[in-house]
């Protein structure tokens, strides 16, 4: 008998592993390239510098960690998502909540309503922009990095929130020292 519990616990374990394990197909990360524009790069890419802003572009990023990140740039006709707060009454309920409790420094009870919202809606930018901000005043600048740049891949086509990312990011580089990187991201934010 404690066998078959023994079997059917690891069974239960290894699919909850490899559910989790999934990600999300569907949406594909921006990567920021940080290098030199340069119509040769030093490991031998060439960089087109002909290809104009209504071509679609894919740049493969080789990680060193046995994965590649891909950039895919889509053309401006595509039609960008409506953002999912906008229509979700319990989304706004939390967002709203979540800023209440931030400027009143409750940052743990603030962080349990954006997650909360995140469960709801995952694929709502304005999720993730406020789940980024809360992790700059904390100081956790990576993550906050992390949760703009998600953010930033959700807001494709919304010129004005992509913008709003790119300046949230600048700040998050600039409070972090990477002062360089804030710079960068700021001359992104004036192309919105």
């Amino acid at each position: 008998m404690s066998k078959v519990i023994t079997t059917g616990c690891g069974l239960l374990l290894t699919s909850l592993l490899v559910g989790c394990m999934g990600g999300n197909a569907n949406i594909n990360p921006i990567v920021e390239d940080r290098s030199v524009s340069r119509s040769t790069t030093g490991n031998g890419v060439m960089i087109d510098q002909n290809v104009s802003s209504g071509t679609a572009v894919t740049t493969p990023v080789d990680t060193g960690q046995g994965f590649t990140v891909v950039n895919s740039q889509m053309s401006s006709q595509v039609a960008a998502p409506t953002p999912v707060s906008s229509s979700n009454p319990a989304v706004i309920a939390l967002l709203q909540g979540a800023e209440e409790q931030q400027k009143q420094g409750e940052f743990s009870a603030a962080q349990s309503s954006l997650e909360r919202a995140q469960r709801i809606a995952p694929r709502d930018p304005h999720v993730y922009m406020q789940l980024a901000d809360l992790r700059r005043q904390q100081g956790q600048y990576l993550q906050a990095e992390q949760f703009a740049l998600k953010g930033l891949t959700l807001a494709r086509g919304q010129s004005a929130l992509e913008r709003k990312f790119w300046i949230l990011i600048a700040d998050i580089r600039s409070e972090g020292g990477d002062h360089s990187g804030a710079a960068a991201a700021r001359d992104k934010a004036r192309l919105y």
